[in-house]
């Protein structure tokens, strides 16, 4: 499905990946030499597409909403700083209550002259109480005021957690995230992929409408 997007992206320059992290018990992480994201050569399509499939559809570090066993994921690229990206966020709310068989997985992406904390903690409590993280993703991505510790601390409590230490672990996977839009040739957020299609900025919902569409038709 995303070999129509796989092979024109691996004509970018290959870089270097840090470790993957492998969850091998609850509240334990293990990390573990990752292949790198390697250039494109014709024989090498099929493992690179495995590789990127699984960073984008099944890596267990990016939180998921939606579907527990979905007929098909979303992928969404989205910095909680970005106002395209709040916007985007309740056209695919709306989306996922249509279509209660999809899900959306996030990858956090803020740009350098954003903060971090704010996608730090979301990976945090997507990490060590993934049944928070929608309640509190919600509560920021509806927030319009200045994105400081003050409103984290406000954004964990509504989603009735008590965690506000950040984990060093998240860090790799903000770092991963980064490197896949490299790959795909994604410059900015929002960008989300439905199926082979890869849709930037705050789409109408007619766009998203179309491209599940086709994903599904493809399936």
């Amino acid at each position: 499905m995303l070999k129509a997007l796989i092979v024109p992206m691996m004509l970018l320059p290959a870089l270097p990946a840090p470790a993957q992290i492998v969850s091998i018990a609850p509240g334990h992480i293990h990390r573990v030499p990752a292949p790198e994201l390697v250039a494109y050569t014709p024989e090498r399509v099929p493992e690179t597409e495995a590789l990127i499939r699984s960073n984008l559809l099944d890596d267990p570090h990016s939180p998921r909403v939606g579907a527990l066993q979905p007929a098909l994921t979303l992928v969404c690229f989205t910095d909680y700083s970005c106002k395209a990206c709040k916007c985007l966020d309740e056209k695919l709310h709306r989306l996922l209550a249509q279509h209660p068989q999809l899900a959306v997985t996030y990858k956090f992406s803020p740009s350098m002259f954003q903060p971090l904390n704010p996608s730090r903690m979301a990976l945090t409590l997507w990490e060590q109480q993934p049944s928070k993280f929608e309640a509190f993703h919600r509560y920021l991505m509806r927030y319009q005021g200045l994105l400081d510790d003050y409103s984290i601390r406000n954004a964990v409590r509504s989603a009735g957690s008590t965690i506000y230490q950040l984990s060093p672990d998240v860090t790799h996977t903000l770092a991963l995230n980064k490197a896949l839009m490299k790959k795909l040739n994604i410059t900015h957020t929002p960008a989300t992929l439905i199926g082979d299609t890869v849709l930037t900025g705050d789409v109408p919902f007619s766009e998203l409408e179309e491209a599940l569409k086709r994903a599904q038709t493809e399936t």
